[in-house]
């Protein structure tokens, strides 16, 4: 009987204990869980931030003195300096003074002092693997042979991974969406020299503002050679701004032009040049590249940081001076 009891008391300590640590492994457990469950709820955050870097550069116009370059010296030599700048944006941009056809060029010689440019096609690739993604095309020289030169050069973009924008009669394409790292990026040119359609400038800002997460307006404008903007240009600036753009980006003086806050945001009249054979003043042979950083946070963009970029030109080619 003695015995029985005992062993009856044994079962009960033992599912007594059995009890106790199973309730031990529960609190545990949960403990853990709970733990599990803030560090998601964290590293789900941090993945819904997103962000991404937007490269600008200037005036690239790739005849005349730069393609006598770049036929001596090759295409790799002449932009290493600036390779690993563009691969490493996530979106890097350039305006491209010019058309691609194969026209010949009537200004290799030096001696034309016509000008009209044509870029060899077989450079189009070049610029592809060099690191571009979006080509602007709203310039006074993209028309250079015409519509079928501007049709030519669309081709050949169309043919690679990159992408263009822009029209030299502010008519047809004259922007682009692009989405990168789940930012939606909208671009919009603008050339003020064909005189025509600048209302369709506005019409494609209240077009795109609601589905885009930044809107940029690239004008081609201004006087050649001077840094201070027209009263033209600071009107057109800030009605752009206005009417949605969150910054203006500006081309075709081929110098680095003034820069302004408006409503606080940024105006950059112009860049200068990137690639150009202008090699008679200090500030036509000194560029600006443009990197704008953005982040965002669920659908918000938290942060739209400008970096400013200087560029040296001359007869080696181009190459980044400080960054």
């Amino acid at each position: 009987m003695n015995g029985e009891k005992i062993k009856s008391k044994k079962i009960l300590l033992i599912f007594g204990f059995s009890i106790t640590f199973f309730i031990f492994l529960f609190i545990i457990g949960n403990s853990i869980s709970h733990q599990f469950s803030l560090t998601n709820t964290k590293n789900y955050t941090d993945t819904n931030i997103n962000s991404m870097s937007i490269l600008f550069v200037g005036d690239m116009m790739l005849d005349r003195e730069v393609s006598n370059i770049i036929d001596k010296k090759g295409f790799e030599s002449y932009f290493a300096g600036v390779r690993n700048l563009i691969n490493d944006a996530d979106i890097s941009i350039a305006n491209l003074e010019g058309p691609f056809t194969k026209n010949p060029s009537i200004t290799k010689n030096l001696k034309n002092k016509a000008l009209q440019f044509t870029f060899d096609p077989s450079l189009v690739n070049s610029l592809t693997d060099l690191g571009f993604d979006i080509l602007g095309l709203a310039n006074n020289h993209t028309s250079n042979f015409g519509i079928e030169g501007l049709e030519s050069t669309r081709r050949y973009i169309d043919s690679t991974s990159m992408l263009y924008y822009g029209d030299p009669n502010n008519k047809d394409e004259i922007s682009i969406v692009k989405v990168k790292n789940g930012i939606r990026v909208g671009i919009i040119g603008f050339h003020e020299f064909s005189y025509m359609n600048f209302d369709k400038v506005f019409v494609e800002i209240e077009k795109l503002r609601p589905e885009v997460d930044i809107l940029i307006v690239t004008p081609h404008w201004g006087i050649e050679y001077d840094k201070t903007p027209t009263e033209k240009q600071k009107k057109w600036a800030k009605e752009f701004i206005d009417s949605g753009a969150d910054a203006v980006v500006g081309t075709h003086s081929h110098v680095i032009g003034d820069i302004e806050e408006y409503k606080g945001k940024k105006i950059f009249y112009s860049l200068g040049n990137f690639a150009f054979d202008q090699f008679f003043s200090r500030e036509t042979m000194t560029g600006m590249g443009l990197c704008v950083e953005v982040k965002k946070e669920g659908d918000n963009i938290v942060n739209l940081n400008y970096k400013e970029i200087t560029f040296e030109i001359d007869r080696d080619g181009v190459r980044v001076v400080n960054k």
